[in-house]
C-alpha cells in the first residue's frame, strides 16, 4: 500500500492501526516537521520578494521630482499626437471627406469611419488627387512611426521598476525618433499644401506640430534627470538575502534545507518573538531567552 516515511518499511494494506510498527513514527504526522520546515522558507522568501517588489515600485514613481514627474511626462507624448496641426479635405461629386492631420484625423477617421484608407489605393490613381494622396500615404507612415514612440515611451515608463538605466535609455532613443518624425510630419505635411487644388482639393497646414516636437521633448529631458538622479531602494533589513536564497534556489543552485532558517532575523523581529511566545506561555522573556 504505502512505505514508511521515516524508515521505509511497507505498511501493510490491512494495518489499522496508525503508527510504523518498526519504528513507531505516527503515520499521518511523519513529514509534518519536514514540510512545516519547507513552508517555513518558501514563505518568508515569499514574503520578502514581495515586500522587496512593493520598494521598487514606490521608488519608481514616487522617490523623487524626477521620478514624480515621470508620471504626467509620459503621457505628453500621446497628448501631442492628438494635435492637430493641419487638415487635408477632398471635395468631388462621387466623394468627399475631411480628416485633421493627428491621431484621430489620419487613423482612426480613415480606418473606422470615413472609409478613407480602403480608397486611397484607388484615389491615387486620379490624375487630379493621385499625387496629394500618394503624399497622404506617406504621410500616414511617418506620423505611425511618431505614434509608436510615443506609446513605447509610455510602456516603457510604466514598467521602469525592473530597471531604471535600461528604461530610461530607451525613453531617450525613442523620444528623439520621436521628435524627428514629428517634425518631419509637420515638413512633409507643409510641402503637401502646394498640391492644392482650389475646392476640389484643400490642404492647410500650421506650425502646431513644433508644439508636439516640444511635448515629445519632456520626457527625454525627463530620461536623463532620471539617470542622473536614479531612484533610492530603502528595502527592510534581511529582504535582499531574502531575495538572493530565492533566486539561487529557484536556479537549482542551492536544496531549500540547505537555506537557514529563519534566513534572518534581525534583533526587532528576535525580541517580538520572544514577547509572543512569553505571552503565549505565560513566561517571562528572560525564561524564553533561556530556552531558545
Amino acid at each position: 500500500m504505502a512505505d514508511c516515511p521515516k524508515c521505509g518499511k511497507h505498511i501493510k494494506v490491512w494495518q489499522m492501526s496508525p503508527y510504523c510498527k518498526s519504528c513507531g513514527v505516527h503515520l499521518m504526522f511523519a513529514s509534518f516537521e519536514e514540510q512545516f520546515q519547507k513552508d517555513r522558507r518558501l514563505a518568508e522568501m515569499s514574503m520578502a520578494n514581495f515586500r522587496c517588489l512593493l520598494v521598487k515600485l514606490k521608488s519608481a514613481y514616487v522617490s523623487g521630482k524626477a521620478q514624480k514627474l515621470k508620471i504626467a511626462s509620459v503621457f505628453l507624448p500621446l497628448i501631442a499626437l492628438l494635435i492637430p496641426f493641419g487638415s487635408f479635405s477632398v471635395n468631388t461629386p462621387v466623394y468627399s471627406s475631411e480628416i485633421s492631420f493627428n491621431l484621430i484625423g489620419l487613423f482612426m477617421g480613415p480606418f473606422l469611419f470615413n472609409g478613407l484608407f480602403g480608397k486611397l489605393d484607388a484615389l491615387s490613381l486620379s490624375p487630379v488627387f493621385g499625387e496629394a494622396l500618394a503624399s497622404l500615404k506617406t504621410l500616414m507612415l511617418i506620423f505611425a512611426v511618431a505614434a509608436v514612440c510615443a506609446v513605447v515611451i509610455l510602456l516603457s515608463e510604466l514598467i521602469c521598476f525592473i530597471g531604471n538605466k535600461k528604461v530610461q535609455i530607451t525613453t531617450v532613443i525613442f523620444s528623439v525618433i520621436g521628435i524627428i518624425a514629428t517634425v518631419a510630419s509637420g515638413i512633409f505635411a507643409s510641402s503637401m499644401s502646394s498640391l492644392a487644388r482650389g475646392e476640389a482639393l484643400n490642404i492647410s497646414v500650421s506650425f502646431i506640430f513644433i508644439v508636439s516636437a516640444l511635448l515629445f521633448a519632456v520626457p527625454l529631458v525627463n530620461a536623463v534627470f532620471c539617470l542622473k538622479n536614479p531612484p533610492v531602494y530603502k528595502f527592510r533589513e534581511g529582504d535582499e538575502l531574502r531575495v538572493e536564497y530565492r533566486r539561487k534556489y529557484n536556479k537549482g543552485e542551492i536544496k531549500l534545507f540547505d537555506i537557514p532558517a529563519p534566513i534572518y532575523e534581525s534583533e526587532e523581529d528576535k525580541r517580538e518573538r520572544q514577547k509572543l511566545i512569553s505571552e503565549a506561555y505565560n513566561m517571562n522573556e528572560e525564561e524564553v531567552t533561556a530556552d531558545v
